[in-house]
């Protein structure tokens, strides 16, 4: 069994009572079983103030996790706060790492910590929780994809790091009191664990139904659509004028592959020569069409979401990562996914989290199963 944990503080200048008001919620002394893993989730600020280190200095177990535009739990709410959830079991372990650098290749960082993670594990693990790095030059879809072949497909969970600059220049990932910028952190579960993954993305009827073929990309970059830069194509059906692809951030891209499934893809800006930055690798020669995301689409598929995942858990705690692009389609009520969930889920343990990149196993037609990395999706796990 694995019980969880709650904290949450606005607190960021005040290193002291920050600290002192999330260890009190815990109250660790009675609450914590014989092994745990802290999760840490916050704004930026969090990291600079020094409240992040100072917190995971004084817990007794290893703390990951990384930066997000929001946060909320059954402890509190807020754009501004600091998310810590703690995993504590009497029968199950928690081994964790973080890898080097990924300059331009993840083979090397994530095999050296993959072994050294679970060297010496009598088992294998249960379940992986990966906090990968925003990159723009290696998609987070390399990070899932290096997992799955390291592990032979055992079950993931887990998001990528955002901030709210322009640049995503403050997106870290967390291990221990440090913070990465391009690192990724990693958690292993080991025992008798048994998660349930749910997700919702974009509803069937919201997709256009202009279809094209993607014939150039290069990772993440989109380069053309129909044998025209991306943006040209963009603007040959109406999506884009004069170049503009701000409003972008709330169009998911739809991506059919050959196995039957989807990606979704969300895009976070133009390179200025015509190509589109996308939050994951799309394959060359796989079909794109975009979708539309407004408020309704986002509250609505959250509160039927939750609602099943609130049945499912029975008293369990629940993890959950909702894309950045579902909160940027969510105009001047930017908590407004945070307050549903609030209201579906009152005081039972829980933590909803905004992610540049959700990471899941979702089932093939097949029926096999493999981790995928999504945007403009909610993931849940019940733990």
């Amino acid at each position: 069994m694995i019980k969880m944990l709650t904290a949450f503080t606005e607190e960021i200048d005040d290193v002291d009572a920050a600290v002192s008001e999330l260890l009190g919620q815990l109250d660790l002394d009675h609450n914590r079983l014989t092994n745990s893993l802290g999760i840490i989730h916050c704004y930026s600020d969090f990291v600079d103030s020094g409240v992040f280190r100072a917190l995971s200095e004084k817990l007794p177990f290893d703390t990951l996790g990384s930066t997000t535009i929001s946060a909320s739990s059954s402890a509190g709410l807020s754009q501004t706060g600091l998310s810590l959830t703690v995993l504590t079991s009497g029968d199950m372990r928690f081994v964790s790492g973080v890898s080097a650098p990924v300059v331009d290749s993840v083979d090397a960082p994530l095999t050296e910590l993959y072994n050294r993670i679970t060297a010496g594990l009598s088992e294998k693990p249960a379940m992986l929780m990966p906090f990968v790095p925003f990159l723009l030059n290696v998609g987070g879809d390399e990070f899932v994809e290096k997992l799955d072949a390291l592990s032979g497909g055992i079950p993931a969970f887990g998001t990528l790091s955002i901030s709210n600059e322009p640049d995503y220049s403050r997106s870290y990932t967390f291990y221990n009191g440090e913070f990465y910028l391009a690192s990724m952190a990693l958690a292993v579960i080991v025992g008798n664990a048994a998660p349930e993954f749910l997700s919702v993305s974009v509803n069937e009827e919201n997709i256009l139904k202009q279809k094209a073929v993607i014939t150039g990309v290069n990772r993440n970059i989109l380069q053309t659509v129909n044998n025209i830069p991306a943006v040209n194509y963009l603007e040959s059906i109406g999506i884009v004028k004069n170049g503009d692809v701000s409003g972008l951030q709330s169009m998911p891209f739809i991506v059919y592959l050959e196995d039957g499934s989807l990606l979704i893809r969300a895009c976070i800006g133009g390179t200025g020569d015509g190509s589109l930055i996308l939050c994951g690798a799309v394959p060359l020669n796989s079909s794109v069409a975009l979708a539309t995301m407004g408020f309704e689409d986002v509250i609505s598929s959250t509160e039927a979401k939750i609602t099943e995942a609130r049945a499912a858990a029975k008293g369990r705690g629940i993890l959950m990562y909702s894309c950045a692009g579902r909160n940027w389609c969510l105009g001047m009520q930017p908590l407004a996914e945070h307050e549903k969930v609030k209201e579906c889920l009152g005081n039972s343990p829980y933590h909803f989290v905004y992610s540049g990149g959700e990471i899941l196993p979702s089932r093939l037609g097949d029926g096999r199963v493999v981790n995928h990395l999504q945007n403009d999706s909610l993931i849940i796990c019940i733990l």
